[in-house]
């Protein structure tokens, strides 16, 4: 038998102490889940953990135990936290599978272990006995990399969300999903549609995210899943590129492999070329798309919308998409740096930069910094010592000056002014000064 006591030491006290008390008190206590897993594949999820008891013992019964124990969800499940340590503790469940308000306490680990989704998260850990149970080959489907269902793979669609959870555990672990299980995601793909779209956005951050997220939304993709999430992606399969080896949607896949790892970023990659299908025209060199990122933004917008995603990141994805073809050459003077600030924001605007790059990688380009975009990323170092976010409210005058010095009604003229007279000082900064600024702003009244 293998030796867990490491396993067992480097858990942390709370967990150790909650299923002593549990056997203290006559009850049994496995450690259930990705715990489970994640210690067979010796993998390190640093504090970004959570921690699932299986018992015998009833609700009320963990509360006697527990005084801080609170009610949390549904299926009697009781909420500790201790140091920062989320545990749940969740009675065994003796009545059929699937998510439903009715169910039946009961039953033991291996008919709790039975009703789970795939077998590398079947497996339960007697802590105080040091022993795996794992009746359903989860060992050995971690050591293959397969994610196979549990039993039957009428497991998936007791929960249709399973699906996605399918492909989420081959976006964090890489492993492949066994054929069976495969077919049974494309089969019954429709039945995401019963998914609540938070549910399903809380899937989709941990693909994107993931180490392997290429792998997770090609699943997706290839199992039809997607058609009932972002379908407006779909579009973009088996239309070609003149200028890429790939058609639309591979590249919106690669894009999302290649950037750097923030959410925001994982998202504006996936969805920066969406809106291409919708304005494709075809030129005597093949396919073209122009403006393509308007239509773009404007459907990542109603996407993220849709999956319920919060306002924060909907904004920033969208800015993102709106200028990603913002144009930028060697010859570029530096003003047009000082243009894309204005418009993205110094907290944007290197994001804006590594989406570019990963752009360009996923399109082939032999260099992932291309002339252009090495002048830009020197111009901003350049505008990083004017210490200016080139907005209005950076400009030396205001609008009071302009209704008080030039007798300028208020209204939306004084606004009009004001964006006019920002545009000369991004050209030339030297231009912001209030004197001149005001001498600008007569001169702009008058030609009105």
């Amino acid at each position: 038998m293998e030796n867990y006591k490491k396993f067992i030491s480097d858990l942390p006290y709370p967990v150790l102490n909650i299923c002593s008390k549990l056997a203290n008190n006559g009850f049994e206590a496995y450690l259930v889940g990705g715990a489970v897993r994640d210690m067979l594949l010796h993998r390190d999820n640093g504090d970004n953990i959570d921690y699932d008891i299986a018992t015998n013992a009833l609700p009320d019964e963990i509360k006697a135990i527990f005084s801080k124990a609170i009610y949390y969800g549904n299926f009697g499940t009781m909420l500790i936290h201790d140091n920062n340590i989320k545990v749940e503790i969740t009675p065994f469940r003796d009545d059929a599978p699937g998510r439903k308000p009715d169910y039946t306490f009961g039953g033991n680990i291996y008919t709790d272990l039975s009703r789970r989704d795939f077998t590398i998260n079947s497996m339960a850990f007697d802590i105080i006995n040091g022993q795996l149970i794992d009746p359903f080959g989860g060992q050995q489907d971690l050591k293959k990399g397969v994610i196979r269902c549990t039993g039957s793979t009428k497991r998936i669609w007791e929960d249709p969300l399973r699906a996605l959870r399918a492909a989420r555990f081959q976006a964090q672990l890489g492993f492949s999903i066994d054929p069976s299980t495969l077919y049974a995601l494309k089969a019954h793909a429709s039945m995401l549609e019963q998914i609540s779209k938070e549910r399903i956005r809380d899937e989709i951050i941990k693909i994107v995210t993931a180490d392997f997220n290429f792998h997770g939304l090609t699943t997706l993709v290839v199992t039809d899943l997607m058609k009932y999430i972002i379908p407006e992606l779909i579009e973009g399969m088996g239309m070609p590129h003149f200028n890429k080896p790939i058609d639309v949607l591979e590249h919106n896949l690669l894009t999302c492999k290649v950037v750097r790892n923030t959410l925001p970023l994982r998202l504006a990659a996936l969805l920066h070329d969406v809106g291409k299908p919708r304005v494709a025209v075809l030129k005597e060199k093949g396919l073209v798309f122009p403006n393509h990122h308007i239509p773009s933004a404007r459907l990542a917008k109603n996407i993220l919308e849709r999956l319920r995603f919060d306002n924060k990141t909907i904004q920033k994805v969208v800015l993102l998409i709106e200028h990603h073809m913002f144009f930028y050459s060697p010859e570029t003077p530096i003003s047009r740096a000082r243009l894309l600030v204005s418009k993205l924001g110094w907290d944007n605007i290197y994001d804006f930069v590594d989406l570019r790059i990963a752009d360009r990688i996923a399109s082939g380009f032999e260099h992932a910094k291309g002339k252009g975009l090495k002048k830009l990323i020197s111009d901003l170092e350049i505008l990083k010592k004017e210490n200016s976010d080139y907005k209005i409210a950076d400009l030396n005058i205001s609008g009071h000056d302009l209704i008080t010095k030039l007798d300028i009604n208020p209204g939306p003229q004084i606004g009009e002014i004001l964006d006019k007279l920002l545009e000369k000082v991004i050209e030339n900064p030297e231009l912001n000064k209030k004197d001149t600024l005001l001498k600008l702003a007569k001169k702009l009244v008058k030609d009105v």
